[in-house]
């Protein structure tokens, strides 16, 4: 009976996973940005966008998150804690709380646990970087995660970082900053509104066709009164191969107590994370 028992409650949050789920909604409510884009010198322009980047220290939040390829769609509830240039993780957790996967990333390593095939991948930063050349360390990340501005190679941004980028006014209501790793040749730019908020984030490796796309939508006010995104909607793609992925953000918590961990059982076993790739591409 107890084996039976267990095995119903597998069954359920397999199900749970695979079956899409309705993102919850905020109590907050969405702010509409619609001022048009002023005439600004583009020392300016940059350092309005950072002013008005979300300041913290640490941030935790609860999300639903949707994954969708050419053949599957899955969804799943999760939460997200990050340490600000320190650490982040990302539990996801389809049914009570229980955890299936959980992925960490700091500045030297990416860990991902799956609680389901009992094994785990730990990698350090550099050799992801070496086996996927796409201008992407930790720092960028936590930049997309933000909502915040990047230099590809760089901890920090600072106002004088300004001229690294061309710009450009796209529209009546928009920016457009363009930059170039010259380590990976990656291209990578923002869109840029009216109200100095990160709309569209894109980095493209023109060598590979590997390009990562991160929209950012349904602005809500935080309690010091910075504007976050809501959803955000990143699409993962090159020639043969096409990921979208969905964040709906149900809960914020801003500059309170967070610990990140990443305890691995002795009982799991080590794959490499071109294991977990071949197995994904291949689902």
């Amino acid at each position: 009976m107890k084996r039976i028992y267990i095995k119903r409650i597998l069954y359920v949050v397999l199900i749970s996973a695979i079956i899409p789920i309705s993102s919850c909604k905020s109590k907050r409510d969405i702010i509409k940005l619609t001022s048009p884009v002023e005439d600004k010198a583009n020392s300016e322009l940059f350092s309005d966008i950072l002013d008005n980047a979300l300041e913290f220290e640490s941030l935790s939040a609860r999300l639903n998150i949707g994954l969708t390829t050419k053949s599957n769609s899955l969804s799943s509830k999760a939460q997200m804690k990050l340490l600000k240039d320190r650490g982040m993780m990302v539990s996801v957790q389809p049914l009570f709380g229980i955890e299936v996967l959980r992925l960490y990333i700091d500045p030297d390593y990416v860990v991902l646990i799956d609680r389901m095939n009992k094994r785990y991948v730990r990698e350090s930063m550099e050799t992801v970087k070496s086996l996927y050349p796409m201008g992407f360390d930790y720092y960028t990340l936590q930049s997309i995660l933000t909502n915040s501005l990047f230099v590809s190679g760089k901890k920090d941004v600072t106002k004088d970082d300004y001229h690294l980028f061309n710009y450009n006014k796209s529209s009546e209501h928009s920016y457009y900053l363009t930059n170039r790793d010259n380590e990976s040749q990656v291209d990578y730019s923002f869109s840029v509104n009216g109200d100095d908020k990160i709309t569209f984030t894109n980095l493209t490796q023109q060598d590979t066709g590997y390009s990562l796309q991160w929209t950012y939508s349904s602005f809500v006010a935080l309690g010091k009164g910075e504007i976050f995104p809501q959803r955000m909607n990143s699409t993962l793609m090159n020639s043969k191969r096409r990921l979208d992925v969905t964040m709906d953000f149900t809960n914020f918590v801003v500059d309170e107590p967070v610990e990140l961990s990443v305890d691995i059982p002795d009982s799991y076993n080590k794959v490499s994370i071109a294991d977990i790739i071949r197995l994904i591409t291949k689902s």
